[in-house]
């Protein structure tokens, strides 16, 4: 083999390679959110810590009986945010991403706060009170829904 065969050769294998570890990343990215399955106790729901893998900050509750589920998102801080996935422009679920919620009927969107990003809702996400009491977060669903 000529030295312009291997180099060629060679560049090709190395963008190959360069190729598939950035698409590996890419899917990774854009794995589907972890879920946690629960029932509500006195309008209570309970979280453990352990329920959200290590390489995330945000876990998808389902609770039997109600119509949406709630995005539980762990802040920097130590704190955590519970939104209800429920566009408030007309009922529609709301699908999440690192970034935001966003609504695929008409193309709402909402910061991790529930804050309105993108119209044609104008009204924040319903958001539940949070409490951590042993290694669990509380979510409170009282007079919210």
């Amino acid at each position: 083999m000529n030295r312009k065969d291997f180099l060629s050769k060679g560049c090709l294998a190395c963008a190959g390679i360069a190729f598939s570890g950035t698409m590996l990343s890419l899917l990774s990215s854009c794995s589907p959110l972890p879920v946690f399955k629960t029932v509500a106790n006195n309008k209570l729901l309970e979280v453990d810590f352990a329920n959200f893998p290590p390489e995330k900050n945000q876990l998808i509750v389902k609770c039997k009986g109600m119509d949406f589920d709630i995005l539980l998102i762990k802040k920097n801080d130590g704190t955590f945010n519970a939104l209800y996935m429920m566009c408030t422009h007309e009922r529609q679920p709301l699908g999440a991403t690192s970034k935001g919620l966003y609504c695929s009927s008409h193309g709402s969107g909402f910061d991790l706060e529930g804050n309105v990003t993108i119209q044609p809702a104008t009204k924040s996400l319903i958001k539940f009170q949070t409490s951590i009491i042993n290694q669990k977060v509380i979510i409170n669903l009282n007079n919210n829904i």
